[in-house]
């Protein structure tokens, strides 16, 4: 019913298929999909909201929206930057309607894998870098987190952020520099 053979694994398929194969009626790539994405979503959303509860009703509204829009997802693309896309856009209209926006990175801290990634602008320790973009702006680290942890582009951000690729390059520098100077002030 959901198109998969005996013998494959879909464990091992990408998004991108995983995504095809949503759009066309496959549940089990659906909830791998979900099964993927769900703590991912959960650390982006959950710093932002205040609490636990809200961040797992965003997670679960971004899986709805997921859910109704899967056929219209566009192969061309990355799916990760189509779904946080859709995510930032709840983000935002979340924000908007609660009027709770913290820009405290702490909680993602705790949820980043320790790859390395964030060595990338400058810092050893993982949850120290997420404290100190903590006191960055919300767009700062917002594009912050996208690029090291979700690993996009900066075209990808550019899209997922409805900004130009001029404004994330230069919000990722602006975001880099700050960082320094405050690991400066640290020492």
């Amino acid at each position: 019913m959901d198109g998969e053979s005996p013998g494959s694994s879909i464990e091992i398929k990408s998004d991108e298929d995983l995504a095809l194969e949503a759009g066309a009626g496959s549940r089990r790539s659906f909830e791998e999909l979900a099964r993927r994405y769900r703590r991912r979503l959960f650390a982006y959303f959950r710093p932002r909201l205040g609490s636990d509860q809200e961040a797992e009703d965003l997670v679960q509204e971004t899986f709805l929206k997921l859910f109704w829009n899967i056929g219209n997802y566009d192969p061309a693309f990355r799916f990760s930057t189509w779904l946080y896309t859709s995510a930032n856009r709840l983000a935002i209209s979340s924000f908007r309607k609660r009027r709770t926006v913290s820009t405290g990175l702490q909680a993602w801290a705790r949820e980043l894998p320790a790859d390395g990634t964030e060595e990338s602008v400058g810092e050893k320790d993982p949850a120290r870098l997420w404290d100190m973009a903590g006191t960055l702006g919300e767009s700062q680290a917002r594009a912050l987190w996208l690029r090291y942890v979700e690993e996009m582009s900066v075209d990808e951000i550019a899209g997922t952020l409805g900004k130009s690729r001029l404004a994330v390059r230069l919000l990722l520098h602006r975001a880099r520099a700050n960082l320094m100077k405050r690991q400066g002030e640290k020492r």
